[in-house]
């Protein structure tokens, strides 16, 4: 009597075994052409599970589990590899992203050293005379770092002086390692177009008449002449200097290979470029005539919709959204490229600059008034120090600032001799956004519309505010479940942190940044908090400290965290672990926190790189985490950064090297080979 029920049940167990997923980790067909044991494998599924093997098949997972589970899943012959007990990770997602302005090519490049007015002279005089160093007639120095170094000296007083030096005939640029700081010489001032197409030039006189909506984009001395400091590439343009926003292209052309010299050895196998210019997409179609594309890319098409309007300022949405289908379209068929994303800037950068003479102020858009530090040179630190700040709301400064509207600026070498400051310090200001905020709104409502993800810069909270306004905007007009993103995020106000949860909105960040940098934080702290007092720039209090980089808030009021480095920004490498290392400690390079309430765990860390950003570039069914039927995209890592993290050595996350990076279960890159 107990044997036909036992029979049946074998029977129904063999039957459910047979119409199971022959790639599932319980099935034992041996179908695995490579088997990888003994390792420590972050599978970044839900419930963030460790398994020590992996089967793969062609270009996917078909088993994960232990070493005798998955070593039964080999076929004939299948490839054993051990593993030795290195970490495994799913293959890096870079959701923030220039790969091509990050290749490797021969360029004059400062490296984002902190460099003195003399030394840039000296080195930009040098490299721009090499042959082939040149962009037409323009000499170009990349790599600048505009936040620190750029002392004045005997020689210069201004990176004007400086770049002079260099040619008094060509005009030279330099561009700053963010991609929105640039210094020029005399000669390329000298070059800007006024809207009637005449030349007149960037000056005193010009910035107050024909370039008076530039003036918060140019640096000026105390006399209000040009320094040679310009912000955002709307001032390139009015020199003729747009075409230099990406140097060494041809260069680029020539070698597209070293696309992804930029990716592969840092273990990232999908990423969003993340402001794709039409007219360099001829370097991907290269590579992928080639089979030399390893990864999963996501193209952010950048247009500025300015360029699109009429002198009314209505912008012609059809013409622009036609050109950005008709790339979408020639992609639609790929499996490694998709040109579904938008790029939108709302506003542009939170640094000022101290050493100018007055102080130039950040133009991110902010909810409130920027402040006006007064700052003096330190010969012990070589650097910067604030010693008060200007009372804007004083009746001197209120008259000095209407006599400047009404066009009586006092002259500024007698006014600061009597004040302390220069007259320009008492004009009130709040940032900008880079376009009015009918227009931001109409276009993200438009490319949400038009089916596409946007994907915003967004650094000052009142920019921040605005984006997810449109965003929310969009989500009311066209419904649907388009999920957005928004990055950088320096500054959030607290009441907007719910906001992203509640419309699907995904925070992206550079942690780096997220970290302490004191010449880089002179550039943007005082304008926003007093940094008298004992805490001095890091007043925990502050507004700015407080509100920088809100990771962690932003995770617990239910937004989803992802990762991106901006690389070339700060620097050509990704460097993704230095990130993961400033998001679970908030510092970098040994130096104390920033904000340490906002860090988040390194398993939300490796997962804002993983299947997180995986979701937030639209492949989490096919990648981001190691689980049966994706693809077989993974790393091997030369340490346990989890480990690390744990037992309080986070401080060596940076220093991680990816040893081994595997592409569709092909081995795309080794550290040995």
């Amino acid at each position: 009597m107990l044997a036909r029920p036992f029979s049946i049940a074998c029977l129904l167990f063999i039957f459910a075994a047979a119409c199971s997923d022959p790639g599932s980790a319980g099935s034992t067909e041996a179908n695995a052409e490579k088997v990888f044991i003994n390792g420590r494998i972050y599978t970044a599924d839900e419930e963030n599970s460790f398994v020590s093997a992996i089967a793969v098949a062609g270009d996917e997972i078909v088993g994960v589990g232990g070493d005798a589970e998955m070593r039964a899943r080999a076929a004939e012959g299948a490839e054993i590899v051990d593993l030795q007990g290195r970490l495994v990770l799913p293959g890096l997602h870079d959701a923030h992203i220039h790969p091509i302005s990050a290749m490797p090519v021969e360029v004059c490049s400062l490296e984002n050293a902190p460099t003195t007015l003399a030394d840039i002279a000296a080195y930009a005089s040098d490299c721009t005379s090499r042959p082939g160093m040149t962009e037409g007639e323009w000499r170009v120095v990349i790599g600048w770092n505009f936040a620190a170094g750029n002392q004045p000296g005997d020689e210069y007083q201004t990176i004007r002086e400086a770049l002079d030096a260099i040619s008094t005939d060509e005009p030279v640029i330099l561009r700053g390692s963010d991609g929105h700081h640039y210094a020029v010489n005399s000669v390329a001032l000298s070059r800007a177009v006024n809207a009637e197409g005449e030349t007149v030039g960037l000056t005193k006189e010009t910035l107050a008449t024909d370039f008076a909506e530039l003036a918060p984009y140019v640096g000026v001395d105390e006399t209000g002449k040009p320094n040679g400091r310009l912000t955002e590439a709307y001032a390139l343009e009015a020199i003729g200097a747009g075409s230099l926003l990406e140097s060494g292209l041809a260069k680029s052309r020539e070698n597209p290979e070293l696309l992804m010299e930029v990716t592969l050895p840092r273990g990232i196998t999908s990423f969003l470029d993340a402001a794709a210019d039409p007219a360099t997409l001829d370097i991907y179609d290269a590579l992928l005539a080639d089979d030399e594309f390893h990864a999963r890319a996501h193209l952010a098409l950048y247009f500025d919709p300015g360029a699109y309007a009429d002198e009314t300022g209505d912008v012609n949405y059809d013409a622009l959204l036609a050109e950005a289908q008709a790339i979408r379209a020639k992609y639609q068929d790929d499996p490694l490229i998709e040109a579904d994303f938008l790029k939108l800037f709302a506003d542009g950068v939170m640094e000022g600059d101290p050493l100018s003479d007055p102080p130039t102020l950040p133009n991110a858009a902010y909810s409130d008034v920027y402040l006006q530090p007064i700052y003096e040179w330190d010969e012990e630190t070589q650097w910067v120090r604030v010693t008060g700040y200007v009372d804007t709301e004083s009746d001197l400064c209120g008259q000095t600032r209407a006599s400047i509207e009404a066009g009586n600026m006092p002259e500024a070498a007698a006014f600061k001799a009597e004040h302390g400051y220069h007259p320009m310090q008492c004009m009130r200001e709040s940032g900008v956004l880079q376009h009015p905020e009918d227009m931001i709104i109409d276009y993200v409502r438009k490319g949400d519309e038009a089916g596409f993800t946007w994907h915003i810069h967004a650094i000052g909270d009142r920019a921040i505010k605005v984006s997810l306004d449109a965003i929310e905007a969009a989500r009311d007009a066209n419904g649907g479940d388009n999920k957005h993103i928004l990055t950088h995020l320096q500054l959030v106000r607290p009441e907007d942190h719910e906001r992203f949860a509640a419309n699907d909105v995904y925070a992206s960040f550079t942690f780096a940044w997220a970290s302490r940098d004191s010449q880089y934080d002179a550039t943007v702290i005082p304008f926003m908090d007093r940094v008298d007092g004992p805490d001095g720039m890091y007043n925990p209090d502050g507004y700015y400290y407080s509100n920088a980089y809100p990771a962690a808030s932003l995770q617990e009021a239910g937004a989803i965290v992802i990762a991106g480095s901006d690389a070339p920004v700060d620097t050509k490498d990704p460097r993704p672990f230095v990130n993961i290392e400033a998001a679970v400690s908030r510092a970098i390079f040994g130096l104390p926190p920033l904000n340490e309430a906002e860090a988040i765990s390194i398993y939300d860390a490796v997962d804002a790189y993983t299947i997180n950003a995986a979701k937030a570039l639209k492949q989490d069914r096919i990648a981001g985490s190691l689980e049966t039927g994706k693809k077989a995209d993974f790393i091997i890592l030369d340490r346990d950064i989890f480990g690390l993290a744990e037992s309080g050595e986070a401080a060596d996350i940076s220093e991680t090297k990816v040893l081994e990076t595997w592409f569709a279960g092909e081995k795309v890159y080794s550290s040995t080979e």
